[in-house]
C-alpha cells in the first residue's frame, strides 16, 4: 500500500519518534524513504512583505542548509542500515507549501510527521505545519508526538492493536481500508469503534432521545458488521464495539482501556463544512491522543 514514505525533519530531537515510525513502516512495506528538510524562509518573507524591501533569499545562511543536509543524511544512513533505499533533499521556502510540493513532485503516498518541532507553543497546539498537511494533502499523514517512540513498552514489535473509529462515511470507510492493510501487515488486531454521539440529539429537533439513540445504534450495528465482514475476508482478527458519549473522549477512553498502538481516522465525517477544515473529532483526537494517529483525508 505504501511505496514512498516521506519523513520531513527539522533536525530536532522532537522529530525522532516520527523518524522511527517512518523507518519501521518503510521496512514492513519495503518502501523508499524520502527525507526532506525545508529551510524555513517564511519569517524573512513576511518581513519583506511588511517592509517592501528587496532582499535576495539566496543569501540565507549556509549553516541553515548544512544543518538540513546533516539531518536528512542521518535518516539516509539509518535507512541503509535497514536495507532501505533513501532519497534526501533540502529545499527553501514555507515548510507546509514545500512539503506539499515535494509530495506532488515525487508521488509520496504516506507522510510521517512529528506534531511539534522546535517551538514550545506546540506542546499545547498541534504543530502548525502538521495541521496544514493533515487538512490539505490527499494522502495519509501519520502524526506522532515527540514522546511516542518505538522503544516504549509494547512498541518493539510494531503495531499490535489498531483502532479505527467509524461512522460509515466515505472517509471513514477509506480509513478502514488503510487500517485493514496495516493490521494484515503487522498481524495486528483491528478494533472497530462506533460512538453514539450524545451531542447529536441537539441537532435533531422533533426527535426524542430514545428514538434517536435507537436509530444511531442500528446504524452503528450496520457499520460495524461491514467492517467485520471486510476483516474476515482479509483474514484479520477484529473486535467491534458500540459505545456512547462524546466521540473524541470515548475514543481516548477506548485507547486507554485496550492498549491501542495506532488510531486510524478519516479527517471528516458527514458535515459539508469539514470538506474545508479538519473534522472536529479527528482534530481533538490528534491533539489529545497518546498514540500515533494516521489520518485519511476525504476528498
Amino acid at each position: 500500500m505504501y511505496t514512498d514514505i516521506l519523513i520531513p525533519t527539522d533536525g530536532s530531537d522532537n522529530v525522532e519518534p516520527a523518524i522511527q515510525y517512518g523507518l519501521e513502516l518503510a521496512r514492513r512495506y519495503d518502501a523508499t524513504v524520502h527525507a526532506l528538510h525545508v529551510v524555513d524562509s517564511s519569517p524573512i518573507e513576511r518581513k519583506l512583505e511588511l517592509t517592501a524591501l528587496e532582499t535576495d533569499l539566496e543569501t540565507l545562511p549556509d549553516t541553515w542548509y548544512e544543518a538540513g543536509d546533516a539531518a536528512t543524511k542521518q535518516i539516509e544512513t539509518r535507512a541503509a542500515e535497514h536495507g532501505l533505499d533513501a532519497v534526501t533533499e533540502v529545499r527553501r521556502g514555507i515548510p507546509a507549501r514545500e512539503i506539499r510540493s515535494y509530495i506532488t513532485d515525487t508521488g509520496i503516498d504516506l507522510v510521517c510527521m512529528g506534531t511539534r518541532g522546535l517551538t514550545g507553543l506546540d506542546r499545547v497546539l498541534l504543530g502548525s505545519v502538521t495541521t496544514r498537511l493533515v487538512r490539505t494533502v490527499d494522502i495519509p499523514v501519520l502524526s506522532v508526538k515527540a514522546k511516542q517512540a518505538l522503544s516504549e513498552p509494547g512498541m518493539r514489535g510494531g503495531f499490535e492493536t489498531i483502532l479505527v473509529p467509524t461512522d460509515g462515511s466515505k472517509p471513514a470507510r477509506e480509513a478502514v481500508t488503510h487500517a485493514l492493510d496495516l493490521a494484515r501487515t503487522y498481524d495486528a488486531t483491528l478494533h472497530a469503534l462506533y460512538v453514539v454521539d450524545r451531542g447529536a440529539y441537539a441537532s435533531r429537533p422533533g426527535w426524542t432521545w430514545d428514538e434517536l439513540q435507537q436509530v444511531l445504534e442500528q446504524n452503528g450495528e450496520t457499520v460495524l458488521e461491514d467492517v467485520q465482514s471486510r476483516a474476515t475476508a482479509d483474514g484479520v482478527s477484529v473486535a467491534a464495539e458500540i459505545t456512547h458519549g462524546v466521540p473524541h473522549q470515548a475514543i481516548g477512553d477506548y485507547c486507554d482501556q485496550h492498549g491501542i498502538d495506532l488510531v486510524v481516522m478519516g479527517t471528516h465525517g458527514r458535515s459539508r463544512l469539514s470538506r474545508r477544515i479538519i473534522g472536529s473529532v479527528t482534530e481533538r483526537v490528534l491533539r489529545n491522543s497518546d498514540e500515533p494517529v494516521l489520518t485519511i483525508r476525504g476528498v
